[in-house]
């Protein structure tokens, strides 16, 4: 099905302006749904830092919080035992933020919540929207990867 250039144009324009608020919904549903004790930033970190260590200005631009939020969050998580300060390998001057073990069974608590309360959800759904559902995702990997993103 071939949608004309003014249709599409507009349907385009829908799904710039939904998917956003889609993915933002389903985070805010799961964080007040579920007891992970965490906020949405924190677990943002854990995700970060769950790939490698990362300094503070790094991690800021890549959650795009400011610098003093980063160190707060960081410091709530190192406090809990999540996350730990080094020197970077390349230069002892400066310091990097890494994930713990401890914060890494923290972070599949989290996803594993999350995925538990999802799949009640799409339990209910018929087989053709399961389909569906799943050909989605594989869009959203593909446009996340050409827009530059991390893979989920």
């Amino acid at each position: 099905m071939e949608l004309g250039s003014a249709r599409r144009s507009r349907r385009l324009d829908e799904l710039a302006a939904a998917l956003p608020q889609r993915a933002s919904a389903l985070t805010r549903i799961f964080f007040a749904r579920t007891s992970t004790g965490l906020s949405r930033a924190e677990v943002g970190l854990l995700a970060a830092l769950s790939s490698r260590p990362y300094r503070i200005t790094e991690l800021a631009a890549l959650e795009g919080i400011s610098q003093p939020g980063v160190t707060q969050l960081v410091n709530r998580l190192e406090r809990r035992g999540w996350v730990e300060r080094g020197t970077d390998p390349q230069d002892g001057r400066v310091v990097v933020v890494a994930i713990t073990d401890e914060g890494r069974e923290a972070l599949e608590r989290v996803r594993a919540e999350y995925r538990a309360l999802l799949h009640e959800e799409i339990t209910a759904l018929d087989d053709e929207e399961v389909e569906t559902l799943a050909a989605a995702v594989g869009i959203l990997d593909r446009l996340i990867e050409r827009l530059g993103g991390r893979a989920p």
